[in-house]
């Protein structure tokens, strides 16, 4: 039953020599890839995979797209990068195409190169405009590396060792995320009338100076689990934030576009933020993303806490020519419905598995985006990152990658995604599940399988 990966030689030296020279997260096996299209990746040994990750969530539109290629072709050949205290035709066009997707009232950008300067940029405009100094998050939220959000990060792990005198003091992880599975106050969703709300707003009063700029939410928690909060939440933390005289931003860097059949995921809720930040898929796996708000805000920022805010490559003509393509396809073809329908296809699936497997306990998403809670029984809910791992290796032979830290294995096709190619990843994963419950792979040590499995992986392996 058990299988086992066959490299190259050639294929074993690029992941010796990457090993040797690339300081990096890396899964078990290093698999090397070299090429990209649609919704499949191929590595230097012509293996294929199914990208079940969209890159790294950031190709709505899958790998080497043509119209994307051409449009990138084209202006390599005119105009790559400026100084950023200039503007220029693409970036504007961007701006413009990006606003009209959003409620009337945020209608200026602040462009970066990464997620993690949106969130900062958006922070930055929130001290500026306020002239307050708390930032308020919620726990198991992620909004990116760089210091001043990994202040607001609380999924844990060793991304957060040894950086506590570095991160900044007026961050405050203190709202309850909404995870009605594993509820953080121990009731039951609706009967509970999301109390969790109630709880956050007193753990505020008691852990951050009571003059909160704003309050940062991803509208669904990715990395701590992929929480879809119920319908009441959202709306609840914009009169939350109201009531403190906050900013409510939300973090859109692995929703938007289209994924959750929604253009912006904070459209299922009826709720507009005061800010809105975007990556990831809005980049078209470039490095262009951003902050939407208002005019009032951004003027009243202006000059105060480093705004408006400008790097290097924040404002290059070619990462926004291909974004700015990228998301006239997205509205073209309407992937917003295609994303609703194809989800509806994949969480179907998911949940038979779920059904079939007492180590699946959970699965939660919106749209093409899903995640697998791995767990030692359902009764117990514990986590089971070991087995999470397993699986995930085990899905790399049959032909299907995806995302898994800790014990949630995250699913994210492209867009474009077939019908077809859904039904054959849900069956390499059936395959995959049942070879890691009969205990394979055997002879694969996972504690150093990326970069946030290993912790739990040491905790596992003592246990056992």
């Amino acid at each position: 039953m058990e299988k086992h990966f066959h490299f190259s030689n050639a294929h074993k030296d690029l992941i010796a020599r990457d090993a040797e020279s690339v300081l990096g997260w890396r899964y078990a096996p290093g698999i090397i890839f070299e090429s990209g299209r649609g919704s499949t990746i191929t590595d230097v040994d012509g293996n294929e995979y199914l990208d079940f990750t969209s890159g790294m969530m950031c190709l709505p539109l899958g790998h080497s797209h043509e119209e994307l290629t051409e449009t990138l072709r084209q202006q390599a050949g005119r105009f790559v990068h400026e100084n950023s205290w200039y503007s220029n035709p693409q970036i504007i066009a961007f701006a413009e195409a990006l606003t009209a997707t959003l409620p009337d009232g945020l209608d200026v950008v602040n462009f970066t190169v990464t997620g993690s300067e949106a969130n900062e940029v958006a922070m930055r405009m929130a001290l500026g405009a306020s002239g307050k100094h708390d930032i308020v998050s919620v726990i198991r939220g992620l909004h990116g590396g760089s210091l001043a959000v990994e202040g607001l990060t609380s999924i844990g792990g060793a991304r957060r060792r040894n950086l506590g005198p570095l991160l900044p003091p007026a961050n405050a992880p203190a709202i309850h995320a909404p995870l009605c599975w594993r509820c953080p106050i121990n009731l039951e969703y609706p009967a509970c009338g999301t109390a969790c709300l109630a709880a956050s707003e007193e753990l505020i009063d008691q852990t951050t100076s009571s003059e909160a700029a704003a309050i940062i939410a991803e509208t669904m928690l990715v990395a701590g689990g992929m929480i879809v909060p119920p319908r009441e939440w959202l709306p609840g933390l914009k009169d939350l934030a109201a009531r403190h005289g906050a900013f409510l931003i939300l973090d859109e860097a692995q929703l938007a576009p289209a994924r959750t059949g929604r253009m912006w995921g904070f459209e299922h809720y009826g709720v507009v933020p005061d800010m809105v930040t975007f990556a990831k898929g809005m980049s078209a796996g470039l490095a262009i993303c951003g902050v939407v708000t208002r005019r009032d805000i951004a003027e009243e920022a202006r000059g105060r806490a480093g705004t408006p805010w400008a790097g290097t490559y924040s404002g290059d003509p070619l990462p926004a020519a291909v974004a700015l393509k990228q998301l006239e396809i997205v509205e073209r073809d309407d992937l917003s419905a295609r994303a609703e329908k194809l989800g509806a296809r994949l969480t179907a699936g998911l949940k038979r598995l779920c059904q079939s497997y007492e180590a699946i306990g959970d699965v939660r998403g919106q749209g093409l985006y899903s995640m697998i809670d791995v767990v030692a029984d359902k009764k117990t809910k514990r986590p089971d990152a070991a087995l999470a791992e397993r699986i995930r290796y085990n899905a790399a032979l049959e032909g299907l990658i995806f995302i898994c830290v800790k014990n949630f294995m995250r699913f994210c096709p492209p867009l474009i995604i077939a019908e077809a190619e859904i039904d054959a990843a849900l069956a390499a994963l059936e395959r995959a599940i049942k070879r890691a419950l009969a205990g394979y792979p055997r002879d694969v040590d996972f504690r150093a399988s990326s970069s946030l499995a290993a912790g739990a992986e040491r905790r596992a392996g003592r246990a056992q």
